[in-house]
């Protein structure tokens, strides 16, 4: 089977924070329209919308972050086009909003959807559009469109192209590419990203450019000896262990010819093999979520002699704030963000905090796991 390349469209927000005016709400809205017309209010929705409620819980794939605590969004949009990108950061820079991006709804940690400080939602569930050109052996894919929707536009295209993505189909290409997107195909083809040649973004100002223009990971690279399953799976039957999912993927192949340094993942020669460790639960309460998360945690602590060291490093699309979190308000160094930066980007950690500075040298999109500016 032969391999299918990928231009990916994606939208990326950057910027930097004015004054809050003294009413934030409305201020935006009115900046909104002003940017947007006429076509703006089909895409924006308030707490006072009637699909308010139903657009945000829509895509909340994580049950833990659905409950009437958790900080909602002052106004969710829906672009259909790429002005709306445009105005939503234009405008929440200049009253002072946080910006959230949903594509899918999969975030193992909420930062998708959830926010501590005043925010508001792009959902791109009506971005979804694919092309796929045989001839090329391309594909364009908006993104909104989830993995599964791409791998059925192609299939419907030809049986002998494939692109080597993940193998859940209901992950957003967005955040799965954004983050590596491994799959199948891995040891033959290498990541998602590894194949994606062209992006359009939005930037800081607004302008639309292209390329010329609860769970945790670990990567093993030496054997687990049989003392060590053992007592792992001693662990799985403990109260806690209940609904445990310990997924073991295999690196190598392609993996191991491409450089740590070719994209931001860095997790390549060497590698024996990934593991996703994540513990799902139906009961409700906070003390049944708080046994389970106490169990995971528990299940990292034993595995960390078996693990990679120094970092022991993570998977970005397996997101977890127990690593290590940026300050809510004000300034995070360098060195803090580092705590956590290198277990998910190792070297090309400190190249992503350059980038950065350069292009969004304020920090107007930040969030807990944000590269940090070096301004």
């Amino acid at each position: 089977m032969k391999n299918l390349s990928l231009k990916f469209i994606v939208a990326i927000t950057i910027g930097f924070v004015f004054s809050c005016a003294s009413d934030i709400h409305e201020n935006f809205l009115k900046c909104l329209h002003f940017h947007n017309s006429t076509s703006i209010s089909n895409v924006v929705y308030t707490k006072s919308s009637s699909a308010y409620d139903s657009l945000l819980h829509f895509s909340i794939q994580n049950l833990r972050f659905s409950s009437n605590n958790i900080p909602k969004p002052l106004v969710i949009v829906t672009p259909l086009q790429p002005c709306h990108v445009q105005a939503t950061v234009i405008c929440s820079q200049r009253h002072g909003l946080q910006i959230r991006i949903r594509s899918g709804g999969h975030d193992f940690e909420g930062i998708s959807y959830v926010s501590q400080v005043p925010f508001v939602i792009i959902d791109f569930i009506n971005y979804r559009n694919i092309q796929v050109d045989l001839q090329d052996r391309t594909a364009w894919v908006q993104v909104g469109a989830t993995v599964g929707e791409l791998y059925y536009s192609i299939a419907t295209k030809t049986s002998t192209l494939a692109f080597p993505a993940g193998v859940c189909p209901t992950v957003g290409v967005a955040g799965q590419f954004s983050g590596g997107g491994y799959g199948y195909l891995l040891r033959k083809y290498g990541l998602a990203a590894d194949n994606i040649m062209d992006a359009h973004i939005i930037d800081v100002k607004g302008r639309f450019l292209d390329r010329e223009a609860m769970a945790k990971s670990d990567y093993v690279k030496h054997p687990i000896p049989e003392s060590g399953l053992e007592g792992l799976w001693r662990l799985f039957y403990e109260d806690g262990g209940k609904g445990v999912l310990m997924v073991i993927f295999p690196f190598g192949g392609r993996m191991g010819e491409i450089p740590e340094s070719e994209i931001p993942f860095p997790h390549r020669a060497g590698v024996l093999y990934q593991i996703q460790y994540a513990v799902h639960w139906e009961e409700k309460g906070d003390e049944v979520a708080q046994r389970h998360i106490h169990w995971i945690r528990k299940l990292y602590s034993y595995m960390e002699p078996f693990v990679s060291k120094s970092p022991r490093e993570a998977y970005l699309n397996y997101r977890d704030l127990d690593i290590g979190v940026n300050n809510i308000h004000g300034y995070t160094s360098y060195e803090q963000a580092s705590i956590w930066g290198f277990k998910y980007f190792k070297n090309n950690f400190n190249r992503l905090a350059h980038v950065k500075s350069k292009v969004d040298p304020l920090n107007f999109f930040r969030y807990e796991q944000s590269i940090p500016s070096l301004m």
